[in-house]
């Protein structure tokens, strides 16, 4: 799966007779189960074989959702007609691609005067959002970032009884135990979907509480630095308007008829004949920068990059099933969590690396089909892949990559960016087009300000991305584990001399014999406990003791 190719520092134990099976015998009982359907997918192997490592590891296993399950409120909204409006009078809607982009892009807004109940499209923080048409099993949690918008019945909302629950679920529905679970239960012969219905299908582990906790707080951070990140990102935007004296396009760039034509000089044209590239947002744009009191140069300027790279030379590939080299889409490198990830065989691509390779804080636009959409590549990308459908640019010593992460993510480098485009039914952008888009060079110090706040954005991304993989990690190895012989809990310890203590290497772990233990403790309890108890433990200690 797609989760163990990014983490190169661990490897899930998979016995060779379970990872190999190809067929198996489904009992009349599971196909009643199952709703009495008979297609093969319905009984995935992959899903099979996570129900019975489930069954095997001898934890408690418990529904998902429905009357007796960890959850009970789940949905999809409905379909309703979607009535587009201005800013001011709607409320941003997300499509359920959205859901698991690690900035979303809000394009449109739903009328709040002509959209039936709003109430239920809204999400709430910490719902559980799982993607159920087209594409299922895109998970997310949700966090400031999605909370208080929109979204489309194309995605199912789970709702848990408090945060870290649904950091655990989320973990869970992740991992390979429960991913496999949700897409076994698709319906559909072109587009596939899935129903709340089918949440009660799926086994997820009646963890102690101690071991929910500890797994849900370190998706709930995760999702907590994105949000951080996010608003470095945006009050990264704001200075650079700020600090430029540059007003929004949105407030300057001509509506209504005006909007459509424009009318311009020969000595304008600059050999392009198209009406998108002169275009009068893009015109609006131009003669703000001319009136700027700083230098206009162009991204090929080296002082600015030392390379704008196109990707040319690789073409043919070589894709593994285990292992290998991610190779990300243009549109999986904006995703939180991509699914359905190619890899390429190491030895057969040993040459293409420096070409196609990902480097941290490399500046990747995309350049054809979807044109201008800009992201910087975090730490945990770096030694990544990704195909040529995004140009990559690498900022020079002498210029703060965060900078020019800000200047072309922003309204002015999109617009002057999708200017460049070519093409009637499939648009791109060369490497000559997006070497010659302008950009402000003000001083060291409003070009440090504004990048560094990026730069820490990544950061926070990269710390997010690990706190989630442990997350991820430590629940399957919790779930992988051989189950051990429990030690008789009631033992008396009065008059043991430690001499006579044996090694006992089939004794129950200490942290088992603590999950056992503080599962007797109520929910309520447990809620009680600061979120930073692990963190400040001794802090803690010290106030009981006094």
């Amino acid at each position: 799966m797609v989760t163990y190719a990014f983490k190169s520092d661990y490897t899930p134990e998979i016995p060779d007779e379970e990872s190999e099976k190809l067929s198996t015998t489904i009992k009349l009982s599971e196909v009643f189960a199952a709703g009495v359907r008979l297609e093969a997918s319905a009984f995935s192997i992959e899903a099979h074989n996570a129900v019975t490592a489930l069954t095997n590891s001898g934890l408690p296993l418990i529904p998902l959702y429905g009357k007796e399950g960890l959850c009970q409120e789940a949905h999809n909204a409905f379909r309703f007609k979607r009535v587009y409006v201005d800013t001011e009078y709607g409320i941003p809607f997300l499509s359920s691609s959205d859901i698991i982009s690690l900035r979303p892009r809000i394009e449109n807004y739903l009328s709040r005067k002509y959209t039936l109940n709003l109430s239920k499209l809204l999400i709430q923080k910490w719902d559980i959002l799982i993607s159920c048409s087209g594409t299922v099993g895109n998970i997310s949690l949700a966090c400031e970032t999605l909370a208080g918008k929109a979204l489309s019945q194309h995605a199912i909302r789970l709702r848990a009884t408090d945060p870290d629950l649904a950091g655990f679920i989320t973990a869970f529905l992740r991992s390979r135990y429960g991913r496999p679970q949700l897409t076994q239960s698709t319906y559909g012969s072109v587009i596939v979907h899935i129903e709340p219905k089918h949440l009660e299908r799926v086994l997820i582990p009646d963890l102690p509480p101690i071991r929910r906790i500890e797994i849900g707080r370190l998706m709930c951070k995760a999702g907590e630095l994105r949000d951080e990140a996010n608003h470095l990102l945006d009050e990264a935007d704001r200075l650079l308007h700020e600090r430029l004296n540059l007003p929004y396009l949105k407030d300057i760039a001509p509506r209504g008829s005006a909007s459509f034509t424009t009318t311009i000089k020969a000595s304008q044209l600059m050999g392009r004949l198209e009406g998108s590239f002169h275009n009068p947002e893009a015109i609006a744009a131009e003669k703000q920068l001319a009136k700027l009191p700083v230098e206009i140069t162009k991204i090929g300027d080296r002082r600015v990059t030392k390379e704008v790279r196109a990707i040319t030379k690789f073409r043919e590939r070589t894709y593994v099933e285990k292992g290998g080299i991610p190779m990300l889409s243009s549109k999986q490198i904006f995703q939180i969590d991509p699914i359905d990830v190619k890899r390429l065989a190491k030895g057969a691509h040993t040459k293409d690396l420096p070409e196609i390779q990902l480097e941290e804080n490399m500046i990747a636009v995309t350049r054809s089909g979807t044109i201008g959409k800009v992201q910087i590549i975090p730490k945990y990308m770096a030694a990544w892949t990704a195909s040529e459908d995004a140009t990559r640019i690498l900022a020079s010593d002498d210029i703060n990559a965060g900078y020019l992460y800000a200047w072309l993510a922003s309204d002015y480098g999109y617009c002057l960016i999708t200017r460049q485009s070519y093409g009637s039914v499939i648009v791109h952008i060369d490497r000559e087009m997006l070497a010659s888009v302008h950009i402000p060079l003000p001083e060291p110090a409003t070009r440090n300000e504004i990048g560094d706040l990026v730069l820490k954005a990544n950061q926070l991304r990269d710390r997010a991305w690990r706190n989630e993989q442990e997350a991820i990690s430590k629940l399957e190895k919790l779930i992988s584990s051989k189950s051990n012989t429990p030690m008789n809990n009631q033992t008396p310890i009065e008059g043991l001399s430690l001499a006579n203590i044996k090694f006992d290497y089939n004794a129950e772990p200490i942290w088992e014999l603590a999950a056992r233990l503080s599962a007797k403790i109520p929910n309520e309890e447990w809620a009680k406990l600061p979120k930073d108890l692990a963190q400040n433990f001794d802090h803690y200690q010290q106030q009981q003791d006094s």
